[in-house]
């Protein structure tokens, strides 16, 4: 396959997604969209044409689906007029994305993306519903202001899109195929070892016969460790060898991480995005009110002129 025809491709629905969101001529408006639909198309079906000649779990239904949903929903994103729903259609961009990091086996991308990202959705959705100046009527757009009609810097926002469009498209076809193999350390081996439900399973599952539960050193830590060889002992003195199979994964690490090693700093986040989503809701009420004095002192002065 060509290499240069990926970057070609989102040059193109660049381009086009650039002039279909823009102000200009209804007419040129749908030509636009047409040619955002076509490009997006034929940008699909160069990664599908490519992801079809590779063998294993390269080309999974989950991958597809995640991919179409990613790519749908930041095009809804900057194209949709209400900021409502584009902010819905965010919060679907994150969470395709997360999903596509999983299937990476990056599980740690993944849980940053949604625990950044959760909060910042929040705050987001609150000031875009409290703040931004919606048109009353969604069929009568002109009565919106200026400012939140037209887009402040469209041709930035596009360049800023195609790069990252290309970056992730490079990353997909000329990516590495193989992951690095699973950490034999003693860290994984400990983080194990307080996951007891899990670590009773495995064992019996390596060994039906092993007498649980197994001794444990003077330190308290029941995995020993003979050079690079992780094994555990039973009551009666029998040694069994673990496999590498069984350390937790990536996923069950990180968690494990958070929970236990930084729970004060996750809950500080949590207060800090909790300050900032009541911070809007307090802006947001101050200028609903100066609008219903407002209306009130229209309608006073609409009925002295009545009388």
């Amino acid at each position: 396959m060509d290499p240069v025809l990926p970057y070609l491709a989102c040059l193109v629905l660049a381009l086009a997604l650039y002039a279909a969101i823009r102000p200009s001529a209804i007419t040129f408006r749908i030509g636009a969209i047409v040619a955002t639909v076509a490009a997006a198309g034929w940008l699909l079906g160069i990664i599908a044409g490519y992801l079809s000649s590779l063998e294993g779990d390269a080309a999974t239904p989950f991958f597809i689906i995640f991919s179409l949903a990613v790519i749908a929903a930041a095009v809804r994103m900057i194209s949709h007029e209400r900021p409502i729903y584009c902010a819905l259609h965010f919060i679907l961009v994150v969470i395709a994305s997360a999903g596509l990091l999983l299937l990476l086996e990056a599980e740690f991308m993944a849980f940053a993306l949604i625990i950044v990202y959760a909060g910042a959705i929040l705050i987001t959705y609150m000031f875009v519903l409290m703040l931004a100046n919606q048109a009353p009527d969604p069929n009568e757009p002109e009565t919106m202001e200026y400012y939140d009609k037209i887009p402040r810097e469209p041709a930035a926002a596009v360049g800023v899109g195609f790069l990252l469009l290309c970056i992730v498209t490079g990353t997909v076809l000329h990516g590495t195929s193989d992951l690095p193999p699973r950490p034999n350390n003693t860290v994984a081996w400990h983080t194990l070892e307080q996951l007891p439900k899990q670590f009773e399973a495995s064992i019996l599952e390596l060994d039906e016969t092993f007498a649980w539960p197994p001794q444990k050193t003077e330190q308290g830590n029941a995995i020993q460790f003979d050079q690079d060889v992780a094994y555990v002992l039973s009551a009666e003195n029998v040694r069994l060898d673990l496999d590498v199979s069984m350390a937790p994964t990536n996923t069950q690490s990180v968690g494990w991480s958070l929970v236990n090693d930084f729970p004060v700093s996750l809950e500080l986040a949590g207060v800090i995005l909790l300050m900032a989503m009541l911070g809007a809701a307090v802006l947001a009420r101050k200028a609903i009110e100066i609008g219903d004095r407002e209306k009130r002192n229209v309608l006073s002065t609409n009925e002295e002129k009545a009388s």
